[in-house]
């Protein structure tokens, strides 16, 4: 079996110690072929030239952002595996996979061999693809503060605790105290401050902590779609809470300030001004208005 090992050498747990050692491992079950990102969007390029060039699997060695490149360079012709080689590592750990690279590639080399996988369907944003959640608004102007950091070098601190400050930051500003997006979903319109899409449980994570903004959400069904309808300083802690410790986001809170919607195909946005998206974690530019829906195709993940 032919599998090309894509690796992101910049990403926070990869260095070429830890490359060689998913590739012994990998070599276990497999023929591997490793190829390494330079710039941004080169993974795309380089799944879809893989799988032009008849390899069977494509594992990725990097963090979410790579993964997400990987997932919208193929479609479903050949399963992806996983290796967590980011600092958050969110799609491998829905998947189950363990937590170390080593033990990671060992798992995804047993699945090589028994043909082990999972089709996940996947959401879209404009098109793109994402495995875990997109959002438009306020993540995704978090998301894009903190990866201006780490690209500049100024991130001293745990990417953690950077998103929570530069949260507060933007909170505090009041551009999301007022709804500022038009969302339209089967019969319903709601002005909303801003939107998540969840396509898989957990959303994301704190360190080892699961943060289940939508724990209903299954990679077999739509999407769950958070929408906080304002979002004041004063509201962050009863946000956390709910985020953190009792998960009523997705269990009829009757909070009024937070619209939600359970397993739903398609949503239509419109956006005031144009307004920061995310997909997986990773910065999509601005949009004024967007379309989210399911990709059904999915994709094939080793497990």
């Amino acid at each position: 079996m032919r599998v090309l090992l894509i690796v992101n050498p910049v990403a926070s747990r990869v260095n070429s110690a830890v490359e060689r050692t998913a590739l012994r491992e990998l070599e276990e079950a497999a023929t591997v072929e490793i190829a390494r990102t330079t710039f941004p969007g080169h993974a795309s390029q380089l799944a879809r030239e893989g799988v032009a060039n008849g390899f069977e699997a494509i594992i990725v060695l990097g963090g979410d952002g790579t993964s997400n490149e990987v997932l919208n360079g193929i479609g479903a012709e050949v399963p992806i595996g996983l290796l967590p080689g980011g600092g958050t590592s969110v799609m491998p750990r829905n998947l189950g996979l363990p937590p170390s690279i080593p033990a990671a590639a060992r798992r995804l080399a047993v699945a090589l061999r028994d043909g082990t996988e999972r089709r996940v369907r996947i959401g879209r944003i404009n098109g793109r693809r994402f495995a875990f959640n997109c959002g438009v608004g306020l993540d995704a102007a978090v998301v894009r503060r903190v990866d201006g950091q780490v690209r500049t070098g100024k991130q001293r601190r745990s990417p953690d605790v950077v998103y929570a400050r530069e949260l507060a930051k933007l909170v505090a500003r009041g551009q999301y105290s007022h709804p500022h997006i038009t969302l339209h979903t089967g019969h319903t319109t709601e002005r909303v401050a801003y939107v998540i899409a969840v396509n898989l449980a957990p959303w994301s994570y704190i360190g080892p902590l699961p943060l289940d903004l939508a724990p209903a959400a299954t990679a077999d069904g739509g999407l769950d779609i958070v929408a906080p309808r304002r979002m004041y300083r004063r509201d962050v802690l009863g946000f956390a809470q709910r985020l953190i410790v009792d998960h009523r986001h997705a269990r009829g809170s009757g909070d009024p300030r937070i619209a939600y919607w359970h397993d739903v195909s398609t949503v239509e946005l419109r956006c005031d001004t144009p307004f920061p998206a995310q997909v997986d974690g990773d910065d999509f530019g601005d949009v004024l208005d967007a379309l989210i829906d399911v990709d059904r195709e999915g994709a094939r993940y080793l497990i």
